[in-house]
């Protein structure tokens, strides 16, 4: 170096050095992901959760559901089982209608209903009087769909089906397939 000329190291600023090292960079990604882990869930028990309103509000129900334990025995076609779904004031009204036409042909009808509904759509209950939780259920058929509120109460032999309140009909969409292909003129070949 010459006597006359200085060479002058310029430093970075410490800000700038920090956020070029490695072990700095590793500690500011595990503080945010640990805020944003902590902020996700602090949001999530103000909102009630992913399933909705506290316990207190909406009673939990057991993993056997009664509306679609209902269906399933409707579609097996198995009596006994969709007689066990309901309470007792349903139910004697469901006894009355099996004695009258017979246990078989009480069977064919569960079936012929259950085989009519091509899906069913079971929506997020709400709260009905004396501790219900009421389900808007569609039964989607080829036509039409129709739609009830189930009213599903809790009895000492757990969650029971306590009334079917029938809401009318609606003209169910075309199958997603018809939608997609496009309609046949007359003289058309395919």
């Amino acid at each position: 170096m010459a006597s006359g000329t200085h060479r002058h190291t310029v430093l970075a600023p410490w800000p700038a050095r920090l956020a070029c090292d490695a072990r700095v960079q590793a500690l500011l990604a595990v503080v945010a992901v640990a805020l944003a882990v902590a902020v996700g869930a602090a949001w999530g028990r103000r909102r009630g959760g992913a399933s909705g309103p506290p316990a207190a509000t909406m009673p939990a129900l057991p993993e056997a559901h009664p509306v679609w334990d209902s269906w399933r025995a409707a579609r097996d076609g198995d009596v006994a089982a969709y007689l066990s779904c309901f309470a007792p004031p349903a139910r004697a009204a469901l006894e009355a209608e099996l004695s009258a036409v017979g246990r078989e042909a009480f069977a064919q009808e569960l079936r012929r209903k259950a085989r009519a509904a091509l899906a069913v759509e079971l929506g997020r209950p709400r709260q009905g009087p004396s501790g219900r939780l009421v389900f808007p259920v569609a039964a989607r058929g080829v036509q039409a769909a129709t739609w009830f509120d189930y009213a599903v109460e809790r009895r000492e032999a757990g969650w029971k089906i306590a009334e079917i309140v029938p809401r009318g009909q609606s003209t169910a969409t075309p199958p997603y397939a018809a939608r997609l292909a496009p309609q046949a003129e007359e003289g058309d070949e395919r």
